[in-house]
């Protein structure tokens, strides 16, 4: 099995230098729902409630699956592609435990739980979409092997499917708490905004 990963790992690592402008774009890639995933969920957050509701519970999914993924790596180590001195890194990090991608379950774990929810599916088909080039880019910029990739796809799609099933409702009331918090500060907002005009 680990001679397949490798295997893998090899056909998707540049064996020699790429161009700048691929690698521009492998690094775009590598870093895309760091910043996308808060941007997302920060604009459902700014619509109705439901939007708001499938915003949080995506959060706690993610925040769940990573918790997941830690765990993983406390009772299991496994070696990152630069520490076995397999391919070329292209970028830096740390020599921690490479299984599962937390890149992966960050992005995942969204897309997941928005595309089980009917209303939001294409948006979360979307990401899910985008997310394969996060994971040819983490692979490709020699920080992660295949099955890491495919490790972060499975823990996010069972922890999505866990919490749409079995978690959301435990949560409606913090949920609803959260809202009225964010209600109230936005009113409060602009009603200092017009008291200083």
């Amino acid at each position: 099995m680990e001679s397949l990963n490798h295997w893998l790992f090899l056909l998707i690592n540049p064996s020699h230098q790429p161009s700048p402008a691929l690698l521009q774009v492998a690094k775009l890639c590598a870093e895309l729902p760091v910043f996308l995933i808060p941007l997302c969920l920060a604009l459902l957050w700014m619509r109705d409630k439901h939007a708001k509701t499938m915003a949080f519970n995506a959060g706690l999914t993610t925040v769940l699956a990573l918790a997941i993924n830690y765990a993983i790596s406390l009772v299991w180590y496994h070696n990152r592609p630069f520490v076995d001195h397999l391919g070329i890194k292209l970028i830096s990090h740390a020599s921690d435990s490479s299984f599962p991608s937390d890149h992966i379950t960050l992005f995942a774990s969204v897309a997941f739980y928005l595309s089980f929810e009917k209303s939001l599916r294409k948006l979360g088909l979307v990401l899910l979409a985008l997310s394969l080039s996060t994971g040819w880019a983490r692979v490709f910029v020699g920080v992660h092997y295949p099955f890491d990739i495919l490790g972060g796809y499975l823990i996010s799609a069972l922890t999505a499917l866990l919490f749409k099933q079995y978690l959301a409702t435990q949560f409606a009331g913090l949920v609803n708490l959260m809202i009225e918090l964010s209600e109230h500060i936005a009113g409060w907002l602009v009603r200092m905004k017009k008291s200083a005009l």
